[in-house]
């Protein structure tokens, strides 16, 4: 599915922020998806089409610095950042009941929006959360953080034109099926990696990866009390499947589902047993029935 044919809307939530998202459906069953890392909305068009329009409507959001979203040059683009911006989008968009689901660090961002949520006494704001391969916890920094870590290499990176080469390296990392490593895929990613301001969000984003507060942030989970699926691909190479199990051990009532010769990208390596995992837990989990 092309998501250039949904109409681009746009969610102004300061004078320097404006998030954009496209919805897809009208159904009852409200769901906002979360890109991850150096990614964008686009990265959800395999498994959009799967979901019947008139049971679920879809809010495809880009985070601030990615995808159509804006990219100013100083913001907090750190998970906590993404999170409130996150919260502030449902209350602009007079949501509530809504499904939650988060890949990589968008599962991050819906985790510790959830922990918000909860925190602000917001009980019906969220109706469940999905979290997709997203570290709930500290682990090894993902790769281009690493470089990032060092000023001249993020310079020389925002600075210069990124090959393809650069691309297929990352999706090589995130990809169980190295066939799905082609022409249409690096095209989904490389608006991400080539224009400037996202860049400098990218960079910005990786130095700020780990809340100074995580301690606090990890000892809250177990109070979280909303239907949470972990889904995770058995091969996932950079968040690892025991991020998804220690999540699991901590949330009361967490379903922990795996995809076999799966790596990081259930949504696109594996769309139509994402979307039968996506579909049951919201039928079973929220007032939406098919």
């Amino acid at each position: 599915m092309d998501l250039s044919d949904l109409p681009l809307n746009q969610c102004r939530l300061s004078d320097r922020e404006t998030l954009a998202y496209r919805r897809y459906g009208n159904g009852p069953a409200k769901v906002v998806l979360v890109h991850g890392l150096a990614a964008r909305s686009e990265t959800w068009c395999d498994v959009v089409p799967l979901f019947p329009t008139n049971r679920y409507t879809l809010y495809l959001l880009d985070l601030l610095g990615s995808g159509a979203s804006s990219k100013p040059g100083r913001a907090d683009y750190s998970i906590r950042g993404h999170s409130l911006r996150l919260l502030s989008f449902l209350d602009r968009q007079g949501l509530n009941q809504v499904t939650l689901v988060g890949h990589s660090l968008g599962g991050a961002v819906v985790l510790l929006a959830a922990v918000e949520a909860m925190l602000r006494k917001a009980e019906g704001l969220l109706a469940a959360m999905v979290i997709m391969a997203g570290p709930g916890y500290i682990q090894r920094l993902p790769l281009m953080a690493e470089i990032f870590a060092n000023r001249l290499a993020a310079a020389l990176f925002i600075a210069l034109y990124a090959p393809d080469l650069w691309i297929r390296v990352g999706l090589k990392m995130a990809y169980y099926d190295h066939k799905l490593v082609d022409r249409e895929h690096i095209a989904r990613y490389a608006p991400c990696y080539r224009n400037r301001e996202a860049k400098r969000a990218l960079v910005e984003t990786c130095r700020s990866l780990i809340p100074l507060d995580q301690e606090e942030i990890a000892a809250r989970y177990q109070d979280l009390r909303l239907p949470v699926l972990l889904l995770w691909g058995s091969h996932d190479g950079i968040v690892p499947l025991s991020q998804g199990t220690r999540l699991q051990s901590v949330i009361v009532g967490a379903e922990l589902q795996v995809l076999d010769q799966c790596g990081h990208n259930p949504q696109e390596e594996k769309p139509a047993e994402t979307f039968a995992i996506l579909n049951s837990f919201i039928s079973r989990s929220t007032n939406f029935t098919e």
